[in-house]
C-alpha cells in the first residue's frame, strides 16, 4: 500500500519521474517533466484519494449499480441505461486523436497503478473489485456532468408542463408562468396531450451515490485591471452543488512542470483540470441553462411509430440487469431517430420520446478540448476551446495574463422548428418538427472585454449575447444583479473585496417583495421586525424567517389553493428541485398585478392573507433551520455519528437569491442541498489562488485530510495555494 505524506513519493511515469507530495493543507502537489506524466500523476492521486467516489460514479454511469452495490439502485440503473452513456462512450473512445488518446491513456495508467495496490475497505466490505480504468470511463464521467440534474431538470420541468395541461391548467396561464413558451398549439394537439402516456412524474434521483459534480447553480465573475487595485484581472469561482456529503466533491491539486503549472479543482475520474488557473489563464464555470433536451410525441401502433403516413419499427435495445442477491431483470428500450421512449410499450397510444443533443456522437471532442484549455495562453484561444465542449451547457468566465476577460457558453443547441420554444413536446410523426442539426457553437452566447470592465455569471438568461435563443428556463436574475451591483460600485477591487462578495447574504428578491409587503405589515412586534429588516439572511435574523414564512404562504395561496391544489404545490416545493431551480417563473406571476393565476381575486387581498398566515407562528432565528449533516458518500448516514464518518451539523448560510446561496429540500425522501462547495479567487498580480473547500483532500475517514477544510469553508478562512508545493 502506498502512503502519500509531506515527504511524498516518486513514481515512474511514461517518460520520466513524477514527484507527488502533500503541502501543509494536505493538497497533492504533482511535479513532472511533461504534461502526459502530470496526468499520470493526477490519475494516481485521484485513485489514491478518491477511489471509492470514482468507482461509484462509474458503476452508476454504466447502469450496473444494483449488481455491485445495492439492489435498491435498480431504478437508477434503468434510467442510466436509457441514456446509454456506455454505448456512446465506447464508440467515442475510438475517435480520440493521437495526442488526446495518449494523454487519456497516461491518466488511466496512473489510476490503474494505484488500483493495483489494493482496494479500500468499503469495497472489501461488499466484496467488490474495481476493474481497470479506461478512456471510455473518462468519457462516461464527463458526459454524466452534462446529463445529471442539469439536463434532467429541464426535462422534468417540460414533463411538468405536460402534466399541467393534462390537469386542465389553461394554456394562457402556463404561458404566463413559462414566459418563453411561444407555441400556439391547436385543439387537436391539446387533445393528443391529454391522451399522452406519462411515466412516473418524478424521475428517481439519478445519482444518490456518485461523486460527479452536479451543478445546480453557481456564480462566477471577473473584473478587468481597470477595476482592481493591482491593475490586473481578478477572477472568482463559486460552483454550487450538493453540500450534504463527504468527501468533498472537488479534488484540489497543484500540477507543476518546468514551463507550466495549474492550481485549482479537478474531478476524480476526469483527466483535465476543471476550475482554476495556470500561469497564463484562469477560468470558472456556472450552469448555462441551454435547452439541450426536447420531448417528441410518438404515435405507436402494433409496436411501430408513425412517420408521416408510414409505420416504422423501433430499434429495440434489450438490457439485462443483474441484481445483487436477486434475479436478473430484462428491460426493453425503444429508440428511433429522435431518441428513446420514456417507458416500455404498454399497448397502442401516444408516448414521450426523450431527445438529448449530447446523447449520440458526443464526448471525444469535449475531452480533447478540455485537455487543451489549460494550455491556452489567451482568452480568445480559450473561448474557442470552451465553445467546442459539446457535452454540456456551461457558462465559462475567463481571464488571461495579458489583461483580457471573456465569457463563453458551451453546449450543443438544437435547431428547432420555427415558432417552437422546445418547452412543449413536438409531434414526432411530422418531419417539419424534427431537429435541423445544431447551431454553430461559435454563435453560442459570448462576451469579450465588455465596456463595463466586468462579467457576472449566475445562471441568468443570456439570450441577449447570442443570435439565437438558447435559454427558455433560466434561473432568477437576482444573484447576477447583486454581483453586478457590487462589481460596478467600485474600481478598487482586491482579493479581500471578492471574499466579502463570496459570503454576501443580501437578497434582491426580498428587497423587491418587501416593496409589496411593507404597506400590509401590522404595527406589532413581528411587523416591526420585518419593517426594520436589513434584507440579509443573517443566522440570527428572525425577520428573514418571517419573510420566508410569508413567501411560502404566497406560493401556497396562488399556486396551491387557487390552481394546482395544496398537495401538489407542497410536493413540488418539498420533494422536488423544480421550484428551487425555477422560482423566478413563479415570482414573475406574483409581480404581475393582473395575473390570470389570481382567478379574479385582487393581489393585495391574497398578499394580505399570506402576511397574516406567515406572521402567525413565532419565528426562530433563520440559521436554526439551516443546519445539515455532511454524510459519508458510501455509508450515507447509516453509521453512528461517533464513528466520525459524518460531519456536522453545519449551517448553510444565505437564501435562494443571495450570492452565497443555499437551498435545502428533499428528493425521493432523501435530504438534498445545494450551496457553494468551492470558492476560489485569483488576482493575476500573484501566482496563486485563494480558496476554501467543503471537505478535505482524502476520502479516508481516518486520514487527517478527510474533513480538514470544512471549518475554514464555513468561516471563510481561505488558504493560499501557490505554484509548486510551497
Amino acid at each position: 500500500m502506498y502512503k502519500l505524506g509531506r515527504r511524498g513519493m516518486i513514481l515512474q511515469g511514461r517518460r520520466g519521474d513524477i514527484s507527488i507530495r502533500r503541502n501543509s493543507f494536505g493538497i497533492p502537489c504533482i511535479r513532472a517533466g511533461n504534461f502526459a506524466d502530470l496526468l499520470y500523476g493526477l490519475g494516481w492521486v485521484h485513485a489514491h484519494d478518491r477511489q471509492v467516489a470514482m468507482e461509484l460514479t462509474r458503476l452508476i454511469g454504466k447502469g450496473v449499480a444494483a449488481e455491485h452495490l445495492d439492489p435498491a439502485l435498480l431504478g437508477v440503473d434503468k434510467v442510466m441505461r436509457r441514456y446509454n452513456l456506455w454505448g456512446d462512450a465506447s464508440s467515442q473512445a475510438r475517435q480520440l486523436s493521437g495526442e488526446a488518446l495518449e494523454l487519456l491513456e497516461a491518466y488511466c495508467a496512473g489510476v490503474n497503478k494505484r488500483f493495483a495496490a489494493g482496494r479500500p475497505f468499503e469495497f472489501k466490505l461488499i466484496g467488490h473489485t474495481p476493474q481497470p480504468w479506461t478512456p471510455e470511463d473518462c468519457i462516461i464521467a464527463t458526459k454524466m456532468m452534462g446529463i445529471v440534474d442539469l439536463t434532467e431538470t429541464q426535462g422534468w420541468m417540460e414533463k411538468f408542463i405536460v402534466q399541467m395541461l393534462q390537469k386542465g391548467i389553461p394554456l394562457a396561464q402556463i404561458k404566463e408562468l413559462f414566459f418563453h413558451l411561444s407555441e400556439e398549439p391547436g385543439e387537436e394537439y391539446l387533445q393528443i396531450i391529454s391522451q399522452l402516456k406519462l411515466p412516473e412524474p418524478c424521475v428517481p434521483e439519478t445519482i444518490p451515490w456518485a461523486e460527479i459534480p452536479r451543478f445546480q447553480c453557481s456564480n462566477s465573475w471577473v473584473v478587468s485591471g481597470k477595476k482592481s487595485v493591482s491593475g490586473k484581472p481578478i477572477l472568482c469561482g463559486d460552483p454550487h452543488l450538493d453540500t450534504s456529503r463527504l468527501p468533498a466533491i472537488w479534488q484540489e491539486v497543484i500540477l507543476q512542470a518546468d514551463d507550466f503549472y495549474f492550481i485549482g479543482a479537478t474531478v476524480p475520474g476526469i483527466p483535465a483540470p476543471a476550475l482554476g488557473r495556470t500561469g497564463d489563464l484562469a477560468w470558472s464555470a456556472t450552469y448555462g441553462n441551454m435547452d439541450v433536451v426536447d420531448y417528441f410525441i410518438e404515435e405507436v401502433k402494433d409496436g411501430h411509430y408513425r412517420k408521416g403516413e408510414r409505420w416504422l419499427p423501433f430499434r429495440v435495445r434489450e438490457e439485462t440487469f443483474r441484481v445483487k442477491k436477486g434475479e436478473a431483470v430484462k428491460v426493453r428500450y425503444y429508440e428511433n431517430e429522435h431518441g428513446v421512449l420514456e417507458q416500455e410499450l404498454q399497448g397502442d397510444g401516444y408516448y414521450l420520446c426523450f431527445a438529448w443533443s449530447a446523447a449520440r456522437d458526443c464526448g471525444a471532442e469535449s475531452v480533447e478540448k478540455m485537455l487543451q484549455i489549460c494550455r491556452c495562453r489567451t482568452v480568445k484561444e480559450a473561448m474557442d476551446c470552451f465553445a467546442g465542449l459539446d457535452f454540456a451547457s456551461f457558462n465559462w468566465v475567463i481571464a488571461d495574463r495579458q489583461g483580457n476577460i471573456g465569457y463563453q457558453m458551451s453546449g450543443r443547441c438544437p435547431v428547432r422548428a420555427p415558432g417552437w420554444s422546445g418547452l412543449l413536446p413536438f409531434p414526432g410523426w411530422d418531419e417539419r418538427f424534427d431537429w435541423r442539426g445544431y447551431h454553430d457553437r461559435k454563435d453560442n452566447p459570448s462576451l469579450y472585454n465588455p465596456p463595463e470592465q466586468f462579467i457576472a455569471s449566475a445562471n441568468q438568461d443570456v439570450n441577449e449575447y447570442a443570435p439565437m435563443k438558447v435559454n427558455n428556463l433560466s434561473m432568477a436574475p437576482y444573484r447576477s444583479m447583486r454581483i453586478s451591483q457590487l462589481l460596478a460600485a467600485r474600481d478598487d477591487h482586491t482579493v479581500e473585496t471578492m471574499k466579502q462578495m463570496h459570503y454576501d447574504i443580501y437578497s434582491l428578491q426580498a428587497e423587491r417583495y418587501m416593496e409589496l409587503l411593507l404597506p400590509l405589515l401590522p404595527d406589532n412586534e413581528k411587523g416591526r421586525l420585518l419593517k426594520e429588516w436589513d434584507l440579509r439572511y443573517s443566522s440570527d435574523s428572525r425577520a428573514a424567517t418571517l419573510f420566508e414564512n410569508i413567501y411560502r404562504e404566497i406560493g401556497k395561496a396562488v399556486f396551491g389553493e387557487l390552481n394546482f391544489g395544496p398537495e401538489v404545490l407542497e410536493y413540488l416545493v418539498e420533494e422536488t428541485i423544480l421550484f428551487h431551480d425555477y422560482y423566478w417563473n413563479f415570482d414573475r406571476v406574483i409581480f404581475n398585478e393582473n395575473s390570470a393565476w389570481y382567478k379574479g381575486k385582487k393581489r393585495e387581498e391574497i398578499l394580505k392573507q399570506a402576511v397574516e398566515r406567515g406572521l402567525a407562528a413565532d419565528p426562530e432565528p433563520y440559521g436554526a433551520g439551516r443546519k445539515i449533516m455532511l454524510k459519508n458518500l458510501f455509508f450515507g448516514g447509516r453509521l453512528p455519528k461517533f464513528l466520525g464518518f459524518d460531519y456536522g451539523p453545519v449551517e448553510l448560510i444565505g437564501g435562494r437569491a443571495t450570492i452565497s446561496i443555499s437551498q435545502i429540500y428533499k428528493s425521493n425522501g432523501r435530504e438534498a442541498t445545494f450551496s457553494p462547495t468551492y470558492r476560489f479567487i485569483t488576482d493575476f498580480q500573484e501566482e496563486c489562488i485563494h480558496s476554501v473547500l467543503a471537505g478535505g483532500p482524502s476520502d479516508r475517514r481516518f486520514s487527517r485530510w478527510y474533513s480538514s477544510g470544512i471549518r475554514d469553508w464555513v468561516d471563510g478562512n481561505y488558504h493560499t495555494l501557490k505554484a509548486g508545493c510551497d
